[in-house]
């Protein structure tokens, strides 16, 4: 199972920009599946869950901004004691008017280019480069 998410992993900047946080017990990724964003693939890869530690779904921009923001709000927050959870729901609210793939693309580009805004410990990966990293965890 593992050598499908490091596929994903490997191929996740192919259509642009994803989105990955990780912590101690799982690493939570938005992949956006067409070059205009317009559908994007969750994925959880739960590292203590021996049935199914990978979990993909498959959701429109709309959708899929709804879901990374729940994750950021109230899974990630769990592992941040710093992570500043009314100004990324600021932000969000400013992509009121917008479409899903622009929310989608904004708010991935806001967390990574202004991550200290947010957190000093904010466990993004901002660079093809760090995709390493969650390879590292499996």
């Amino acid at each position: 199972m593992s050598e499908d998410f490091k596929e994903i992993i490997d191929s996740s900047f192919d259509n642009g920009t994803p989105f990955w946080i990780y912590s101690e017990d799982y690493i939570f990724g938005m992949v956006p599946i067409d070059p205009e964003g317009n559908r994007w693939k969750e994925i959880s890869y739960t590292f203590e869950d021996p049935e199914e530690p990978l979990i993909i779904t498959e959701r429109d921009a709309d959708l899929s901004f709804q879901f990374l923001m729940e994750e950021v709000e109230k899974g990630i927050s769990f592992y941040v004691e710093d992570l500043k959870i009314s100004l990324i729901k600021e932000y969000a609210t400013s992509l009121e008017n917008k479409s899903g793939t622009e929310k989608m693309k904004s708010i991935i580009s806001e967390l990574i280019d202004n991550t200290v805004n947010y957190s000093d410990k904010f466990p993004i990966i901002k660079t093809k480069a760090e995709l390493q990293l969650l390879k590292s965890r499996l």
